[in-house]
């Protein structure tokens, strides 16, 4: 039976993840960041009810599901904190540094080899979000604060962990949400709602393309996203592009190239064989 193109799937869930983060920096102009996570969470929630009448839902792995809920929420609450105080491009990068912590984890407790190639694709990605936030910090600064970590944390959780995934979602940003809680105006539901249903679109095509690729490799074409968003972020937002950040795309793109060469050309369950 032929196999649905991963590598193109995970390319076109990066962009619609871009697509997400750049509606989210909008809405965030006015409506606090955990608010936004909230809202997010609660459209998968709306789509899984109307899907669950339609497709027997049943749990094989419920741990695991909590887990993946847990640390998921958690990061996306960090995520768009991150995007409500940093340029969009700069809290996407330092969300998808989580390619790293995946492979990290990968090897450590699923047992999943990490190849040369992969590491090098891993180095380049890597080389280039450093660049990429030393060439964006003002001058005299190495663009590392407490947002900045807030964004690092978000992608360690990441790197960590789609009704489960909601469920401890809402839960987790609620409360914040519910604190501070300003009304969303007409124009602003819009935005809410696109980031809610552009971030499930995303999360279904990733999931799915995830099943023929390897955690490591997948998290390298991942690194699409942030790219995407520092360039829709220079166009849209004038967030600004120095030489050094622009070498950093460059090696990003590099590394997003050569991970997803090794997705179209080795399965994940080839890894091993």
């Amino acid at each position: 039976m032929r196999r649905p193109p991963a590598a193109a799937a995970l390319v076109t869930a990066a962009l619609v993840f871009a697509l997400m983060a750049v509606l989210a920096k909008v809405a965030a102009r006015r409506i606090p960041g955990p608010e936004v996570a909230f809202i997010r969470f609660a459209v998968g929630l709306a789509a899984f009810a109307i899907a669950s009448r339609r497709i027997r839902m049943r749990a094989n792995n419920k741990l695991g599901l909590v887990m993946r809920g847990a640390y998921g929420g958690a990061a996306v609450l960090l995520y768009f904190l991150a995007i409500a105080h940093l340029p969009v491009g700069i809290a996407t990068l330092l969300n998808y540094t989580a390619p790293v912590f995946t492979a990290i984890y990968a090897a450590l407790f699923l047992g999943e080899g990490v190849t040369p190639a992969t590491i090098g694709a891993l180095g380049l990605t890597t080389a280039g979000v450093a660049l990429v936030i030393g060439g964006t910090a003002p001058p005299g600064s190495f663009g590392i604060g407490p947002w900045q970590l807030v964004g690092v944390g978000s992608a360690m959780l990441s790197g960590a962990a789609v009704a489960a995934f909601c469920i401890a979602g809402a839960a987790i940003t609620g409360p914040p949400a519910l604190a501070r809680w300003v009304r969303p105006r007409p124009a602003e539901w819009a935005l809410l709602l696109g980031v809610g249903l552009s971030s499930l679109v995303a999360q279904l095509l990733m999931t799915h393309a995830l099943r023929y690729v390897r955690a490591a490799v997948g998290g390298v074409i991942a690194q699409l996203t942030p790219v995407a968003s520092l360039a829709v972020g220079w166009a849209l937002f004038g967030d600004r592009l120095g030489e050094l950040a622009l070498v950093g795309a460059a090696l990003t793109l590099a590394g997003v190239s050569l991970g997803t060469y090794l997705a179209a050309g080795r399965p994940a369950d080839e890894v091993g064989d």
